[in-house]
């Protein structure tokens, strides 16, 4: 019985750290730094979505990437590729606001500057703070985890003596 608490102490590291990089790439540090203003707005319609994951160059967890038809305020209309997560399959047949970010950069191949829902607000604590929070609760657990072997342990050989 031993032997079972290392396997299931990096289990419980691994699901925190797990937990924590998905609540970073959900929250997009590096989008949060990005200094510059909104560079457009407009309406999207979500044409086609793919799915992703679990572990991808995306980050971990589902991600669903999504392509739309966006008519901007200008009154332009473009096919998009939104970020990883931005739409989603149950966007089809609505019109999103969306918010372009990031003016000229292309990011991933998609072809167009990053693509936000507008009512996502990327975050640098946040994301960070999920990889801290993660490795925390995984830490705690699997010292509780080894901790709790180690008691046993020592009851059963107080018990031989």
């Amino acid at each position: 019985m031993r032997w079972i608490a290392g396997p299931v102490a990096l289990v419980v590291l691994w699901l925190g750290v797990w937990l924590g990089l998905t609540g970073f790439t959900r929250f997009d540090p590096v989008a949060g730094t990005n200094t510059r203003p909104v560079a457009d707005r407009g309406v999207a319609r979500v044409t086609d979505c793919t799915s992703r994951g679990p572990v991808s160059r995306h980050g971990f967890g589902t991600w669903w990437i999504c392509r739309a038809d966006v008519e901007w305020e200008d009154g332009t209309t473009a096919r998009v590729t939104a970020e990883p997560g931005q739409l989603t399959p149950s966007d089809e047949g609505a019109e999103v606001p969306v918010v372009q970010r990031g003016e000229g950069k292309v990011r991933g191949g998609s072809g167009n500057a990053p693509v936000y829902r507008a009512d996502y607000e990327p975050s640098v604590v946040l994301g960070i703070g999920s990889v801290l929070g993660g490795l925390a609760a995984g830490g705690i657990g699997a010292l509780a985890v080894v901790g709790a072997a180690a008691s046993r342990r020592k009851k059963a050989q107080e018990r031989d003596y």
